[in-house]
């Protein structure tokens, strides 16, 4: 879901890979505050002194969004060296103005790192992200997806009747990736390889767009092995046919893409195409649980479905934050942002913004959710929700078909990731 927008030119492919990477690792290797990249300290924003990706936030990214609002709509992160928009109006409207915050410069807060996912749909502006996007987007349509409907519908029911059987079961382990890993794999059909890493590649891409700290060996290691997929000039053969990458990949050497150029698009679908999915069905589940009421609504109308989806997502928001480059001077809430800067646009905490979301930590499925920003917003709003909200709508109804009641049957753990919320463990209890 994400699903995950940049104004220059993609990158030439033929980078010197192994350079960009001892750079990378270089920076990382700072000390605190390495990552500054706001070269004044003086801000109109109110500061909170909070680290955003320390592990007590990265744990707990609640916490950090409750200090944020507390704050300001703007405010000034100097841990980060980082201006954060997390108010609602503020976060829509700067991220509406894609000519100034702008996304083709990378979203993540450390620039050796946007210089290596610079070209894909996410790292762009438009008319190169139109025209990237007009591509990959077309097999993720609301229309398109009703032809993969009944296979959804059908795992849907398969997990479902597994789950009920066993009684107890880890939502996030065992529940939460089997749409995404018995399905969304296949129809992206990136080949065997390249199908058993989807996962592991995301979440690297996802570590680096924040701080991963002492994280950052692993993720850099996978993503060197996504480097080397993409590159490879064996990869297009093994692709699948019908699979949605092979069909983005010929469109894009069709409308005059090399094939080095072309095989970037199936980044695409690497990112966005798992790891959000998974994190808010676990979280889902957690809610549920927590809140049996809203279960009960749930199972008694199932016309609340949709709604539920949605105020699951809002409360998840799998994509915490990404940042934007600022093109040019600008004014957010009165706070001044400087040109050539970057400012953090934190999702979580607008969604959990009592001026727009009254009592905003609260579950409630009949909410007036309209508007959030859990699969991001304006232009780049995430590349696979439809997906996301298809898979979650048929493993709700599967699973509210089976079970009266989700009960809590162990400690919730937190995963660890400097940008997707989402829970480790979700041990729950089916009562049928």
């Amino acid at each position: 879901m994400s699903g995950f927008n940049i104004n220059t030119q993609p990158r030439d492919i033929a980078v010197d890979w192994i350079s960009d990477i001892l750079k990378l690792s270089r920076v990382w290797t700072l000390p605190k505050g390495g990552l500054v990249l706001t070269t004044s300290t003086q801000s109109a924003a109110p500061y909170c002194d909070i680290d955003f990706y320390s592990d007590t936030y990265v744990l707990d990214p609640v916490l950090a969004y409750r200090k944020m609002l507390d704050c300001g709509p703007v405010v000034w992160l100097p841990e980060n060296g980082l201006h954060a928009i997390c108010g609602y109006s503020a976060l829509t409207e700067s991220l509406r103005n894609h000519q100034c915050f702008r996304s083709g410069k990378g979203v993540s807060i450390n620039e050796d790192v946007n210089k290596l996912l610079i070209g894909s749909t996410l790292n762009s502006d438009p008319p190169q992200h139109d025209a990237t996007r007009a591509i990959t987007f077309t097999p993720l349509t609301p229309k398109a997806l009703e032809a993969v409907r009944d296979r959804i519908e059908k795992q849907a029911n398969l997990i479902a009747d597994k789950m009920v059987a066993q009684g107890e079961f880890d939502a996030a382990t065992e529940l939460a990736p089997h749409l995404p890993l018995t399905i969304v794999r296949d129809l992206v059909g990136l080949g065997e390889h390249g199908k058993n890493n989807m996962i592991s590649w995301a979440a690297a891409t996802f570590e680096l767009m924040g701080d991963p700290g002492e994280r950052r060996g692993l993720a850099l290691d996978n993503l060197r092995e996504l480097r080397r997929f993409l590159e490879n000039p064996d990869t297009l053969e093994a692709l699948s046919p019908d699979g949605w990458a092979n069909r983005a990949t010929r469109i894009g050497i069709e409308r005059g893409m090399t094939p080095d150029r072309a095989v970037e698009l199936m980044r695409d679908y690497i990112a966005p195409s798992l790891d959000t999915t998974i994190s808010a069905i676990g979280y889902a589940m957690m809610l549920f649980a927590k809140f049996p009421k809203q279960w009960q609504k749930l199972r008694a109308d199932r016309s609340l479905v949709r709604n539920a989806v949605e105020e699951v997502v809002r409360l998840n928001t799998p994509i915490k934050a990404f940042s934007r480059y600022v093109a040019e001077d600008a004014e957010v809430e009165g706070v001044g942002l400087k040109q050539d800067t970057r400012v953090l646009m934190v999702f979580g905490a607008a969604n959990r913004d009592a001026s727009r979301f009254p009592d905003p930590h609260n579950f409630d499925i009949e909410r007036n959710v309209r508007g959030h920003v859990g699969f991001g917003h304006g232009v780049h709003a995430c590349l696979g929700m439809h997906l996301a909200r298809l898979e979650m709508i048929c493993l709700f109804n599967a699973l509210a078909d089976r079970i009266e009641r989700i009960d809590l049957a162990g400690p919730i753990v937190p995963a660890i990731n400097s940008s997707i919320h989402s829970l480790a463990s979700v041990p729950v209890r089916a009562v049928t």
